[in-house]
């Protein structure tokens, strides 16, 4: 039996400019190839902190893909440092000092703004002057999205039907989704209708919930995983059910393990007790509750330890079908911590427009540590850590602020990994990492290294780099495996998580050791097979079926040509030995 899913609450949008981001990013295949190597890096005549200078340095993947990194140095010598590291790295083609663009048009005189109470209540206008989450792509795991509403016209990418296991999501037959979209990335400074809290970022639509918001927590964990493979870097889920299962709470962990930042309504269920809503109760989702104009927690609102922190909920005005609308005009003002979810999402949106590289846990304790303490001191199970500020929470991640004298700021580490790869079981590997800043390694920074065999849960401990800034895992291969490490997030250093994968094969050997005796050496998994296949026209044929052992000696052969085949496993590959004559 498939577990139905409950939506949170069903009762029942305006302003944009363009903002770069720091980090990393590629151009899509079949972009044009570039010139030879150029290192023109003709820098201002004053480089300082209050008059950076972003310098990009494009490389090769591969794959030949381009590849662009920016690093921001505030003086000459840490310009020159970081152009010399970025020149001795393998497939450099160019180091330049980056070009600013301007936006065309910033303004926020939409239809219904007056009515948009939230928008100031967060402190979202503030917000817009250092990021509007250009290029952040923010999956609504929803109803669906009218992808032609009006006010969404350009911000709806092709996303998937779970339901139908197929198509796209961007048609809406409830409402709910394109309400949650329009809180999301509604179009800003049009004239026309509400202006969306990230309108800057695109939605990827998935539809796991039919026309009268019902659906099913498989649907659930497929949309999931399938937004993390898509593109997505926030994840918002405006539903949940009671009950948790390990296919919603493994596809949870997948996104979080990607990157992939998980914000989740709380739930409306207060007055029924407010049983713990998944997913919002799962480890590293953003669990939302909601709040009203007067900074009140919603009367409707879960409470739990699982809650996180608040945002708006209660009459919120946003995008709706048209043909669903009441007066027909394509918006409609919704209540619910369905609502609250996507403010949330959208404010990780703006936070990860300027910080590219920051991982869910960094965007997650921005959210926490700038919200506005409401209700008891400190955390409590209404609001959360307190109700969201957008421009604080960009300015708690590194990303805003007047610049002040530089005390405080955290530099945005380089985290190098070593090459994964096809490895024999029972190898010892080592995996290498290391963290540098300006081109030197950073010691005694500490980091968590984990370990996942087969996909499982990962297994991890607190490690600290060397004086070289290096970090060293080792792991016996006896399935394939992934190692991840992540530094952590201190005063003076933002995270940084690097993963590095490694397939297993088994090993095998085949010698004639005497008269019709053949010896197997073989390592492989436990329960294993392997066969002894005998030379037999322009085929094989399979003479004995045995376990994998370390050691296996096979008499009373007759003449011919042999060889030892090991099956392959779920977690370790089968391989072939050579062929022995008797």
């Amino acid at each position: 039996m498939r577990m139905p899913v409950r939506r949170n609450f069903l009762v029942g949008g305006i302003a944009a400019i363009t903002a770069a981001a720091l980090g990393a990013f590629a151009l899509p295949a079949g972009s044009q190839a570039f010139s030879p190597v150029s290192y023109n890096l003709a820098l201002p005549a004053t480089v300082s902190a209050t008059a950076p200078v972003r310098i990009v340095t494009t490389t090769l993947d591969a794959s030949g893909r381009p590849v662009f990194s920016v690093q921001e140095a505030t003086g000459n010598a840490q310009a020159s440092r970081i152009a010399q590291a970025a020149r001795a790295k393998k497939n450099t083609l160019a180091v330049e000092v980056d070009v600013p663009v301007r936006a065309l048009g910033v303004s926020a005189d939409d239809e219904y703004r007056d009515l948009q109470w939230d928008l100031d209540k967060i402190n979202t206008p503030a917000a817009w002057e250092t990021s509007t989450g250009a290029d952040v792509v923010v999956a609504v795991i929803d109803t669906g999205v009218e992808g032609d509403h009006p006010d969404l016209d350009g911000q709806i990418l092709k996303g998937y039907n779970a339901i139908e296991n197929g198509g796209g999501g961007d048609f809406d037959d409830n409402g709910h989704g394109t309400h949650v979209a329009g809180t999301v990335a509604a179009l800003t400074g049009n004239g026309v209708g509400v202006a969306g809290f990230a309108p800057d970022a695109k939605v990827l639509p998935i539809k796991v919930l039919d026309a009268d918001g019902s659906g099913y927590v498989s649907d659930t964990a497929e949309g999931i995983v399938w937004a993390t493979d898509n593109g997505a870097q926030i994840i918002n889920m405006s539903l949940g059910s009671d009950t948790p299962t390990q296919a919603e709470k493994s596809a949870v962990a997948y996104a979080l393990k990607n990157g992939v930042t998980v914000v989740a309504a709380a739930g409306n269920e207060r007055e029924e007790g407010s049983p713990t809503s998944y997913p919002a109760a799962y480890d590293g989702v953003i669990a939302v509750a909601a709040t009203d104009d007067q900074d009140e927690i919603a009367e409707y609102s879960n409470r739990g330890e699982y809650v996180d922190v608040a945002a708006p909920g209660s009459g919120i005005l946003s995008t709706y079908p048209l043909a669903l609308s009441e007066d027909g005009s394509g918006f409609a003002e919704l209540n619910g911590t369905s609502m609250a979810a996507p403010h949330v999402a959208a404010v990780a949106a703006l936070i990860k427009g300027v910080q590219p590289d920051i991982t869910p846990d960094g965007i997650q304790k921005a959210l926490e540590s700038s919200a506005v303490d409401l209700g008891d001191d400190g955390f409590d199970e209404d609001f959360g850590y307190g109700r969201i500020d957008a421009a604080a929470a960009i300015e708690a991640a590194g990303g805003g602020g007047d610049g002040g004298d530089g005390d405080g700021e955290r530099i945005t580490p380089e985290l190098f990994a070593g090459e994964g790869g096809l490895v024999g079981y029972g190898s010892e590997t080592s995996t290498e990492f290391q963290v540098m800043a300006d081109g030197e390694g950073l010691a005694e920074l500490p980091a968590e290294a984990c370990v996942s065999v087969g996909g499982a849960k990962w297994d991890c401990e607190d490690v600290e780099s060397d004086e070289d800034g290096v970090y060293v895992v080792e792991h016996v291969a006896k399935g394939a495996f992934e190692v991840r490490l992540t530094v952590s997030e201190t005063e003076t250093v933002e995270s940084a998580s690097e993963t590095v994968g490694y397939t297993v094969r088994a090993q095998v050997s085949a010698k004639k050791s005497a008269k019709g005796t053949i010896t197997v050496k073989a390592a492989g998994a436990a329960g294993q097979k392997m066969t002894l296949q005998r030379k037999a026209g322009s085929g094989w044929k399979t003479v004995k079926t045995l376990p994998v052992k370390a050691s296996t000696k096979i008499t009373g052969l007759a003449a011919g040509s042999y060889r030892v085949v090991v099956a392959g496993t779920k977690t370790v590959q089968g391989v072939t030995s050579g062929t022995v004559k008797l």
